[in-house]
């Protein structure tokens, strides 16, 4: 089995790509480095940044993800700065905001970055989800209460039954693992 890094500090993230990678025969190890993360309205632009961060750091071939979610109904906030955004809001603020919105999509999009000594490949993909229209479940980043994937449970319900909340949907890590695997092969 191949192990790779996976530089991040989100347990989360971690169990979720980790779900992904065993399935394509991929080993993830946590390097939980605190990086800086570059203020920008671009995902990738900022994984890219964190990816060449954590390679100086680490020196060794390794991953890092960036999340954007972005909500159509408000001009595509609060994208890349759902991060700072979970710290300042609560999930009735998310109600709050989105109570009046005819367009209740939330899309995720997530940014994975690989980086070794000699290459740096980004892959992105947008997942669909809707916004609830009251909170559900628990979670320590606020909008998972309020986004479901499926329509009717909240993310952090779905974690807190054991899931990863993406489970069952095709996401960037397949991307990456099917890269690695063509990159091994060949």
């Amino acid at each position: 089995m191949a192990i790779l890094k996976f530089a991040t500090s989100n347990n989360l993230k971690f169990l979720a790509a980790t779900e992904v990678c065993r399935e394509h025969n991929i080993a993830l190890e946590q390097a939980a480095l605190e990086l800086l993360e570059i203020q920008s309205d671009d995902g990738e632009a900022i994984a890219r940044h964190k990816a060449a961060a954590a390679f100086e750091a680490l020196q060794t071939p390794l991953v890092v993800s960036d999340d954007s979610w972005i909500i159509p109904g408000l001009n595509g906030f609060p994208g890349p700065y759902m991060k700072y955004i979970n710290e300042w809001f609560t999930p009735a603020d998310f109600l709050r905001l989105s109570v009046d919105l005819p367009d209740r999509r939330i899309i995720l999009r997530q940014e994975v970055v690989y980086q070794d000594a000699t290459e740096q490949i980004a892959f992105a993909v947008d997942t669909p989800c809707l916004l609830l229209k009251e909170i559900r479940g628990d979670s320590k980043y606020s909008h998972l209460t309020v986004t479901s994937i499926d329509g009717e449970r909240s993310l952090a319900e779905i974690v807190a039954g054991g899931g990863s909340g993406l489970a069952g949907t095709r996401g960037v890590w397949h991307e990456l693992c099917e890269w690695l695997g063509r990159r091994s092969d060949g």
